[in-house]
């Protein structure tokens, strides 16, 4: 755990995030809640040109003293040139990429959780007899096996994306519930 930093924390900007529940946007504008149905403010923005004229809805807004920071939502439909099929098993992902069948080891991350599993369950045993210990120490591992899973996943994931980046190619996997 790291250190609580020395004294009482301070406010240094002030601003607010907007709920899209205090707000609505109808032609070009933009109506924001200050008092419920008595007091708002109105935000006329068609008469800006940095904001696109096709996006799907205002995602949120954040006020500050001096600026309203609007976000917009707008969805992309991918411009893959080619697509890659992904298969995801126990201990591999089997890639079918540009032709290729490619293979991912997940043997390291099966022996992450295998090694913490037998771990964990010697720390059970001392449930009985430390339970405080135990507790503490149980804690500890399974945050650290988290940690090390997410970090194998995270590099792993990178580098397939990284991958079909480079060869211009988008992401199919299989859905085995519907």
């Amino acid at each position: 755990m790291g250190r609580r930093a020395e004294g009482k924390p301070e406010i240094t900007k002030r601003a607010v995030y907007i709920k899209n529940t205090l707000f609505s946007f109808r032609n070009g504008i933009l109506r924001i809640s200050i008092e419920p149905n008595k007091r708002y403010l109105e935000v006329d923005l068609s008469g800006y040109s940095w904001i696109p004229k096709d996006f799907d809805s205002v995602g949120g807004l954040i006020l500050t003293e001096k600026e309203l920071i609007v976000t917009v939502k707008k969805s992309v439909e991918p411009k893959a040139e080619k697509w890659a099929s992904f298969d995801v098993n126990l201990t591999n992902i089997t890639a079918f990429i540009d032709g290729k069948i490619k293979r991912y080891d997940l043997r390291e991350l099966y022996h992450i959780h295998r090694v913490y599993e037998v771990k964990l369950q010697r720390i059970q045993k001392l449930m009985r007899f430390k339970p405080n210990t135990s507790n503490r120490l149980l804690e500890k591992y399974s945050r650290r096996e988290k940690s090390r899973a997410e970090d194998f996943m995270h590099k792993l994931t990178a580098s397939i994306a990284r991958e079909l980046k480079e060869k211009n190619c988008g992401a199919i996997l299989e859905n085995l519930k519907g």
